[in-house]
């Protein structure tokens, strides 16, 4: 996963930009967690117990987007693809816009995660 975290000089914001296959991960970052050392640490916390448990899934639903973590997977997918809290049976995301869901390992996840915090701290 291809990332590149910026500042707005102009009003002192933050902005990333994803590889074109993992934008949605840069949707889900700057809507669900933006820049709160709080909220990433505690992504960090549940990452860590996660890998330590095995076929365990959480699904953290946030208003615009949820991550699914699984101990090996993280995927964000746009809430608006949901039907009644989950994807319709067969369903193949392939054919999904790139900025409404993404899919990567825990480790690449859990690195970006640790790059962001390190970056707006």
């Amino acid at each position: 996963m291809e990332f590149q975290f910026k500042t707005d000089t102009l009003n002192d914001s933050y902005r990333v930009e994803f590889s074109m296959e993992h934008e949605a991960f840069g949707r889900w970052l700057m809507s669900e967690i933006g820049a709160e050392p709080t909220k990433i640490k505690a992504l960090l916390a549940k990452i860590t117990h996660l890998k330590t448990q095995q076929d365990v899934e959480e699904l953290i639903e946030g208003r615009d987007f949820s991550l699914t973590l699984t101990d090996d997977d993280a995927i964000v997918m746009a809430n608006s693809l949901y039907v009644d809290g989950e994807l319709p049976d067969g369903e193949d995301l392939s054919h999904y816009d790139s900025e409404s869901v993404g899919e990567c390992g825990i480790e690449d996840f859990e690195a970006m995660l640790e790059s962001w915090l390190e970056f707006v701290s």
